[in-house]
């Protein structure tokens, strides 16, 4: 009986460790400095607001969002992003301007210092995609660049791309996303400074 007793509690034991160590998540993030050509040759003598991103539904948390199949949005088991979508573009875009234009200013710094632009984007998707047997990254949004003073936006338009994947290895698909967030960026630059002409 004796014998009995101490087998039950060791299994309850052994259960219960089970049952306590959670799978451990790993942590992802845009990385353009990784980039090979982050050369800044120099900056555009404005200052330039970052507004909020504004974001679908999905892109409200830190999950990673993938599309296993059409018509089917799901969250990545033990992988997140290092903040919620809008607010990981919203320091993405922020760093990236930073060196490259006069003063970049977050959201909440709207009231208290003169800026020449404000900047609105909105996050339609930031997604891992699995067609058939294939992976992609795509990145989908909205942007807007206003001149503080009001009128019409000097610079808007869409990025809506897709970039195949080797495989579903969310390293590789977090590297890929970090490129296209880079991509639009770039494109974007080059058109406020075409409207600085």
């Amino acid at each position: 009986m004796k014998n009995k007793f101490c087998q039950v509690i060791c299994a309850l034991l052994v259960l219960s460790g089970c049952a306590s160590s959670t799978p451990k998540t790993t942590v992802y993030t845009l990385e353009l400095d990784k980039l090979e050509d982050m050369v800044v040759e120099e900056s555009l003598p404005v200052s330039v607001l970052v507004e909020n991103c504004g974001v679908r539904e999905a892109y409200k948390t830190k999950a990673i969002v993938a599309s296993p199949a059409p018509y089917e949005l799901t969250k990545r088991a033990n992988a997140e992003w290092a903040e919620s979508a809008g607010t990981l573009l919203n320091s993405t875009i922020q760093s990236y301007l930073a060196p490259r234009c006069g003063r970049v200013l977050p959201p909440d710094w709207k009231a208290k210092i003169a800026y020449d632009y404000s900047i609105l984007v909105y996050l339609e998707a930031m997604t891992q995609v699995k067609r058939g047997k294939n992976w992609f990254a795509v990145l989908r949004l909205s942007y807007e660049v206003l001149p503080k003073k009001g009128g019409d936006a000097i610079v808007s338009g869409r990025f809506d791309k897709a970039v195949p994947l080797p495989d579903g290895d969310l390293g590789n698909y977090a590297a890929t996303q970090s490129a296209l967030a880079k991509e639009w960026l770039d494109n974007l630059l080059v058109r406020i400074k075409k409207a600085q002409d």
